[in-house]
């Protein structure tokens, strides 16, 4: 104090007042956008990988499908138990479902082979929902269930569902016994070829002229590209495919139902009968449920218990793609798929449903 006046002093220390701090740097938006970036590349490399290693996995099962063979094949198949009951005495359920072709009557000889391996299996029930399919996978299927009767001694019983027709009644002829449900649409014995012509089509509509050149006068009967069936070429046709087809499935319900020859014509008209209408004819022996079928195959195999088993394939990346090339082959107009459309479809199925 100089003049007897006061100043105030300074602060120092901790009453000094803090310096202003600088405003704040805006945020980069770089990290964020680059982060995005990486992000999408990742999923995109991840979806490339999952589908090289899913590619790899089917030429892989494929490979494999391919090698399985016999027995290997029918290891494949997995048993599931549809009624419980003691593990070392087994009833086999064998579906015969759908359409009878080539690949069908392999899944039922696979079944077969693995009842006939299974000590423990006494019966076999053939579970049948079919409008009948192609004359030779017909009767290929009868063959497989009548050799497997034969020669293991297991008692066979077909079980028919809403379907039993035709080739699927072919097949079932090879049972020692027929269960029907009161509901069950069966018999239809008889065959029928399928035919059609495109010559109108291909030159009317297209301005194509189909050529035959041949040798042998019966060599191209009938042919889809010329006019419509003469009644030579018809004539010819039915003794050559159809009246052997007809007698044989004639005489395989005559052999498997112990009918005289003469009975079963006077049904082969290609006629169906309800389950009860059938068993009044002699086509099917009682009239049940599975659970019938069940007791039926009991009794015959000469046991008070048995566990009811199916067996089923496992889901497999080559499965899903023998659909896959099941599809495309149906799309396929190659020369192969065309020469088959050309051949009369000469088959044992009801057509009504």
């Amino acid at each position: 104090m100089t003049d007897g006046s006061w100043t105030p002093s300074p602060p120092s220390g901790d009453d000094a007042p803090a310096a202003a701090s600088p405003p704040p740097r805006p945020r980069s938006r770089v990290w964020p956008i680059l982060a995005t970036v990486l992000l999408l590349l990742s999923v995109i490399a991840n979806g490339v990988l999952l589908l090289i290693v899913i590619g790899m996995g089917m030429m892989l099962a494929t490979t494999m499908a391919t090698q399985f063979s016999g027995a290997a094949a029918d290891d494949a198949l997995l048993e599931q138990t549809v009624e419980r009951g003691p593990s070392g005495t087994k009833i086999a359920v064998v579906r015969i479902q759908g359409l009878i072709e080539d690949t069908l009557v392999e899944r039922v000889r696979r079944g077969l082979d693995r009842a006939r391996r299974d000590d423990g299996v006494v019966a076999v029930i053939l579970r049948i929902n079919s409008p009948g399919g192609y004359l030779t996978a017909s009767d290929a299927l009868y063959h497989h269930v009548a050799v497997f009767a034969e020669e293991t001694g297991k008692p066979v019983v077909a079980a028919m569902d809403s379907v039993a027709a035709s080739g699927g009644y072919y097949a079932a002829c090879a049972a020692d016994t027929i269960v029907a449900q009161r509901t069950t649409v069966t018999g239809s014995i008889g065959i029928i070829a399928q035919y059609f012509f495109l010559n109108e089509l291909m030159e009317d509509k297209l301005g194509i002229q189909s050529v035959t050149l041949k040798r042998g006068q019966q060599k191209d009967w009938p042919n889809m590209f010329s006019g419509q069936m003469t009644p030579e070429q018809r004539d010819y046709i039915m003794e050559a495919l159809l009246d052997p087809g007809y007698d044989q499935f004639v005489d395989v319900v005559a052999d498997g139902r112990g009918m005289d020859r003469d009975d079963v014509l006077a049904l082969a008209t290609g006629r169906i009968f309800m389950g009860p209408d059938a068993r009044e004819r002699g086509l099917v022996d009682e009239i049940g449920y599975f659970s019938r079928a069940v007791a039926i195959a009991r009794e015959k195999a000469g046991v008070d218990e048995a566990r009811v088993v199916e067996y089923v394939r496992p889901f497999s990346l080559a499965s899903l793609m023998g659909l896959s090339v099941k599809a495309e082959s149906m799309l396929d107009l190659g020369p192969e798929t065309l020469a088959g459309l050309a051949s009369p479809r000469v088959m044992y199925l009801w057509t009504g449903r």
